[in-house]
């Protein structure tokens, strides 16, 4: 029979219970003080709000008491909790990013613990304002704290490349007040608590998360100094206990907390907003995914190297000391209770190894027990995932949870790639489907990137499921053998960034090509930028250091008005006008000056050189008095020629009526007529002149070659100038025409009209002025040139009077031509016309010298042709010819009647164009037409038109008043067969009547 095991068990019982007896007065052997509880005050960031709740937790559930710590919360606002701890106003505080910061600025602080693990900082604008993106922000008021007290949000700009100058940056008040009223258009604010507001009044808002630009900081964390840590190392173990331990509470108990904060400290946020702060604070502790407090030493490394970049620390900084770390070398007391409770197991193991069958039931209710608590804990665990899922799924990044070869997309991955987790199930799935013709390259990315532990970001081009490209940045983290990729898409940021390189092209360009100077200067007057035109200007090589200050460029000439608009400029941040300036080589010039003040202290200057406006203007100015003098002159012209043509319209009309007197004698019916002609040429003269000079003016008057005699045109002007000589009365004046051109040259070919119409012009200007003696006129050939000279002995003309006896307006106030009679019209004419043939007319003179007009023309010369003897009669024989003429005025009727009387020609009259086209209807066969053009009912043209459709043949003369190329092409064109113009040419017209029968017959 086999002994019983329970004395024995007993006494191994008994045994049992010595060693642990044992370890605990091992335990227990440090001597034991009383009660004691250490006053210390922990520095607030803010002001009381769920931000803290934490600790108010470990505060009102005795957590801080129970390690003995007596606690005192100060509330914050606008202190600056690192300066109130290092001046021992408190033992502990509550910051962010900045004590890293003072830490490397050689400050004594100490992290203990992180307990936001993201921070809550971000910009908040109005939906309204359209500011999306970081390059947004250019240009726009941003409220920031003051320095470095923002860096997270600083760092948005050196991560973009935007410099702080290009901002317009204010002092922050947290009030969200001044971004609904539009005080500023960008507020730096927290996740936690601004957006609330915005939300509750129905405004629409945007958010840029630092993180959206791989910027992932810490957010608020407790800290102390290196003397507190030395002194009181226990004390701050305690307090980093207690704390992590109310913060634990305050997260599972949010209301109890908030009631807390509404009855206790007063806060006058709704509960409904403080619950909202609670939920978002909750997100950005992460306590169900990592411990609460938690420091990585890396991710503070990379911080403290994006704080470097930005020039807020050294780059050579050392964050040695500045993570808090428990006493290395003593003992801990979890390792001496670990020794004792590993020998009571072992004990225990060695007693149940003997008596294992006494204890299998016992053992079987234990593994029963386990495997209810594994149960729960894997309950608890599948909670955690799917909470830890649900943060996965609601970041504002497109997230990717690796696990092993097995991926989980968020919600906003799927809105960037338009591919669902189903879609893109593991790593291979993903490179294959969005690198499609890259994924080698890109995975092998993704390896190097691993192997470095992700310690840079990447950007990349990814193919979506609709075929968009798409520019992406990762950040990539590794925590619990899990990877997360967050991934944002930057293609808009890339888009803003080229159109801002495009842009800056744009702009490079112009101020490099701008005809006008462009200058950048501090407010000392030192420039700073100066472009090519700018240099130019100024005289200064482009390859010379540029060591000026605007004032070196002053001209003396305007020097206090130089000064006036510098200060202006200083004063009042803006300035132009119009002053003289000076290059470096002491050149002055009129420039235009534009600049203002730009907002970092600088400005910025536009400039232009008015020398050529300058010229310009006084063209301007010399041409609007030349048109003023001209419209002077033109009025006095016509006042002129209103006196001109009455002289002799007074003689005709006045003779015209003593020719109606009775009983007046042969003699003087012949004088009064002699007088009548005379005054009609005179009249006559006068409106050809004028109509000469319109045309010249308006470039109308055309040229009409042929071929004649130099010879015969001197005879017919000697035969004229006989008859006219008397009529001045200078019976002793001789007047000579000699041609110094041979007889086989002188045929040439120009336009003899126009020709003679000069040489009566100058001859008629030198008898008018030359009283006796002389006026010689010559010709010559010389180098396909025609020279005419006219030379007189009369009274000259003075230097100064050279030029404006030419100017068709110019004579009017000539005393000459007032003095010796006559329009002054012919000089002018004359030299139109001798430049219309493509000449030049030349004067030499003085006053009491006589005067020699010399001009010339190119011509082409002709052999002379054989006359042929013209004994054709004058008198014309017309019996049985039947000519129609047609005008309205009874005078121009009675003249051609008068005319043709002799002729033996049978006339029928007709008053318009009307009654001649009914008349040749009626089958009325004139053999020649004699049309006016100018008739009531129908004219001459439209008469015509009509008349040819019955009259094929019929010879049709068209006579008018009107004398210009375009009047006879229009007749010509109608269907007239030859063109005359009023006053007619008695003998012309006969001849050429004459030459229409003939041809006819």
């Amino acid at each position: 029979m086999n002994k019983s095991p329970i004395p024995f068990l007993s006494f191994n019982l008994i045994l049992i219970f010595a060693i642990c007896l044992c370890a605990f007065n091992l335990q227990a052997s440090e001597p034991k003080k009383a009660p004691h509880f250490d006053k210390i005050r922990l520095q607030l960031k803010y002001y009381h709000q769920f931000q803290f709740a934490g600790y108010y937790a470990a505060l009102h559930k005795g957590f801080y008491k129970n390690e003995g710590l007596d606690v005192e919360l100060l509330e914050g606002g606008t202190v600056n909790t690192v300066d109130i701890v290092l001046q021992g106003e408190a033992e502990y505080g509550v910051s962010a990013n900045d004590i890293l910061i003072e830490r490397i600025n050689k400050k004594p602080v100490v992290l203990l613990a992180s307990i936001f693990q993201s921070s809550p900082s971000i910009f908040l604008s109005l939906k309204q304002s359209e500011i999306n993106t970081a390059h947004d922000l250019i240009n726009k008021r941003v409220m920031l704290l003051d320095e470095y007290r923002d860096p997270e949000l600083l760092a948005i700009f050196y991560k973009e490349g935007i410099p702080l100058d290009n901002i317009y940056r204010l002092t922050t008040t947290y009030d969200i007040n001044d971004l609904i009223t539009g005080k500023t258009d960008v507020l730096n604010a927290y996740s936690t608590n601004e957006p609330y507001f915005l939300g509750e009044q129905g405004i629409d808002y945007t958010i840029i998360y630092p993180q959206n630009y791989g910027i992932d900081f810490y957010g608020d964390g407790i800290f102390t100094t290196e003397k507190e840590i030395k002194n009181n190392p226990k004390r701050v173990d305690a307090f980093i206990r207690a704390t992590k331990k109310g913060w634990e509470y305050a997260l599972k108990n949010q209301d109890e907390v908030i009631d807390i904060l509404i009855n206790t400290y007063g806060v006058k946020k709704s509960k409904k907003h403080l619950q909202f702060e609670a939920k978002q604070i909750q997100k950005l502790i992460l306590n169900d995914y990592v411990e609460i407090g938690h420091i990585n030493p890396g991710r503070l490394d990379n911080i403290a190297r994006i704080c470097a970049q930005m020039g807020m620390v050294s780059t050579n900084y050392d964050l040695s000391g500045f993570i808090y770390k428990q006493e290395q070398f003593k003992t801990p007391k979890w390792l001496k209770w670990a020794l004792v409770i590993s020998v009571i197991i072992i004990s225990i193991v060695v007693v149940i190894s003997f008596y294992l069958y006494v204890f299998n039931k016992q053992l079987k209710k234990a593994v029963d027990r386990q495997t209810t608590n594994i149960s729960l804990k894997n309950e608890e665990l599948i909670k955690s995932e799917k909470r830890f899922r649900e943060v996965i799924e609601n970041l504002p990044s497109g997230a990717i949870l690796v696990e092993g070869n097995v991926l989980f997309t968020n919600k906003k991955a799927f809105e960037i790639t338009e591919y669902t987790n189903k879609e893109t199930p593991d790593i291979n799935s993903w490179f294959t489907t969005l690198y499609r013709d890259h994924k080698e390259i890109n995975y092998q990315i993704y390896l190097n990137s691993k192997s470095e532990n992700f310690k840079n970001p990447t950007i990349t081009s990814i193919t979506t499921k609709s075929g968009k490209i798409k520019q992406v940045e990762f950040h990539a983290y590794r925590f619990d053998g899990k990877e997360i990729w967050l991934m944002n898409d930057i293609s808009k940021r890339i888009e803003t960034e080229q159109a801002l390189i495009a842009s800056e092209y744009k702009l490079r360009t112009y101020i490099d090509e701008s005809p006008n100077g462009l200058v950048i200067f501090d407010k000392n007057s030192k420039v700073k930028f100066a472009n090519p035109a700018f240099l130019k200007l100024f005289d200064i090589k482009e390859s010379h250091e540029i060591n000026y200050h605007i004032k070196d460029f002053f001209s003396p000439l305007q020097l206090t008005k130089n000064f006036e608009m510098m200060k202006q400029l200083l004063d009042t941040g803006k300035v132009q006008g119009e002053v003289m300036v000076k290059s470096i080589e002491n050149r002055n010039f009129p420039a235009f000056i534009s600049a203002v003040k730009l907002h970092n202290d600088e400005f910025l200057g536009f400039l232009m050189d008015t020398s050529p406006l300058k010229q310009v203007e006084n063209k301007l100015k010399a041409a609007l008095e030349k048109a003023e003098e001209s419209d002077r002159l033109k009025s006095a012209f016509l006042a002129n020629m209103s006196h001109e043509i009455r002289t002799p319209m007074n003689g005709i009309l006045g003779f015209s009526q003593l020719l109606l007197k009775e009983n007046l004698s042969q003699d003087k019916k012949e004088q009064y007529i002699d007088i009548l002609n005379q005054n009609g040429r005179q009249l006559l003269e006068i409106i050809n002149n004028i109509i000469d000079i319109s045309y010249l003016e308006v470039k109308q008057l055309k040229v009409v070659k042929s071929t004649f005699s130099i010879s015969k045109l001197f005879s017919d002007l000697d035969t004229l100038f006989k008859i006219e000589k008397p009529k001045y009365h200078k019976e002793d004046l001789e007047i000579s025409f000699t041609s110094h051109i041979p007889q086989e040259l002188d045929q040439i070919e120009s336009d003899l009209g126009k020709i003679k119409q000069v040489l009566i012009n100058l001859v008629n200007n030198a008898l008018k002025f030359t009283k006796d003696g002389y006026i010689k006129i010559s010709a010559k050939l010389s180098e396909s040139k025609l020279f005419f000279i006219v030379e007189d002995s009369g009274i000259g003309i003075p230097k100064e009077k050279h030029d404006i006896i030419f100017e068709r307006f110019g004579q009017i106030e000539n005393v000459y031509t007032r003095q010796f009679g006559g329009a002054g019209l012919g000089l002018p004419i004359s030299k139109g016309i001798i430049e219309l043939l493509n000449g030049k007319l030349k004067l030499e003179s003085n006053q009491n010298k006589g005067s020699k007009f010399q001009f010339y023309i190119p011509i082409q010369e002709k052999e002379i042709e054989p006359k042929e003897n013209n004994n054709q009669q004058s008198r014309f024989s017309w019996t049985g010819k039947k000519i129609l003429i047609v005008d309205d005025v009874d005078i121009n009727i009675n003249f051609l009647e008068e005319l043709l009387d002799n002729t033996g020609a049978n006339i029928t009259i007709s008053k318009n164009g009307k009654e001649a086209l009914n008349l040749c209807k009626s089958g009325y066969q004139p053999d020649l037409i004699l049309m006016d053009i100018q008739m009531p009912e129908m004219n001459g043209l439209d008469a015509t038109k009509e008349i040819r459709k019955h009259l094929k043949n019929t010879p049709i003369i068209a006579q008018t008043a009107y004398a210009s190329e375009n009047d006879k092409r229009l007749a010509l064109s109608a269907g007239c067969n030859d063109f005359f113009s009023k006053p007619l040419n008695p003998e012309k017209l006969l001849n050429r009547i004459n030459q229409f029968f003939l041809a006819r017959s």
